[in-house]
Parts: C-alpha cells; structure tokens; sequence
C-alpha cells in the first residue's frame, strides 16, 4: 500500500458482510484520523480494565464472547485507520527525500 497511490475511500474489512459498507476517507486530517483510532484503542483499554477486574468465574460465556466480539471489532478498525496513518506518514517521508 505504501508505494501506489491511496484510493480516497478505503474498505474496513470486518468480515461481516461480502462487500465492505464501511470505509475509511484516506483524505482527512491525520489528527482527525489518529482521533478516531485512539477513541477505538481507549475503548479496548477500558474493556481490558473492566474484564481484569472482574472474577472471571462469574462471567457467563455469552457475555465473555460479547465482550471479545466488541474488542476485536474496534481494534481492527483502529488498526485499519494506522494502516492509513501510516502509509500516509510514509508517502509524506518520502515527498521529503524526493526534494531534497
């Protein structure tokens, strides 16, 4: 992805649906971006907090499972979004070496 140019709207594979409905427009800020995928990473974390803290006997399988659902979901979003980051980050890296 790092050396072709970034199509404007790129797909979020969740593997929920046979073609993608949710997508990532490559051509926002990179704060808006880095935003979006640290509100998704911060979700996970507090998750993680929650699930440490309680006695996992306790839980239901059904709740465990929902809960592991959800983790992973936001973190393949989120790190779909750092993909974009950072082969943007990259492309701009090598904007710079091209003129100098």
């Amino acid at each position: 992805m790092f050396d072709q140019v970034m199509p404007r709207y790129l797909p979020i594979d969740t593997y929920d649906a046979t073609h993608p409905v949710l997508f990532i427009n490559t051509h926002k800020e990179l704060s808006d971006m880095a935003a979006c995928a640290m509100h998704r990473f911060t979700v996970v974390r507090d998750l993680a907090d929650t699930l440490s803290s309680l006695n996992l006997k306790d839980i239901s399988d059904c709740d465990l499972t929902r809960v592991t659902r959800a983790v992973h979901l936001l973190m393949r979003e989120g790190c779909a979004v750092l993909d974009v980051i950072q082969a943007r980050a990259l492309q701009r890296e090598e904007g710079f070496r091209a003129t100098v």
